[in-house]
């Protein structure tokens, strides 16, 4: 490999560059895997750094939490029934956010494994 330097102050500096990432912005569930492979898998975490693949599998790691979340969330409203959202819409909130956090429950995991 022909690397290009830029001399600062008498030191050769590389010039590295990240290839092209992908513009999408990371959700809650690709900033909680960034998170943990960051404190938890630092030689990890640079690893894919520098090789451009750490942004690509958060996306993919988001994406996938946010469908099963999702496929959760309507299975657990599939077993039980909801407040009428009309009549009763704190209930029904209460409700859903109870079902949320379920559903993140079992998702959390997937995203704090190596």
């Amino acid at each position: 490999m022909d690397f290009q330097y830029t001399n600062i102050n008498g030191f050769l500096i590389p010039n590295l560059t990240l290839g092209n990432q992908p513009t999408q912005p990371l959700g809650k569930y690709g900033m909680i895997r960034r998170n943990f492979l960051e404190q938890n898998a630092p030689a990890t975490f640079d690893l894919m750094t520098l090789q451009g693949t750490l942004y690509p599998h958060l996306i993919e790691m988001d994406n996938a939490a946010r469908q099963q979340v999702q496929a959760t969330m309507q299975q657990l409203s599939a077993q039980s029934s909801a407040p009428n959202r009309k009549t009763d819409p704190v209930t029904w909130t209460q409700w859903m956010n109870q079902l949320k956090a379920q559903a993140e429950e079992m998702v959390l995991p997937m995203l704090h494994t190596l």
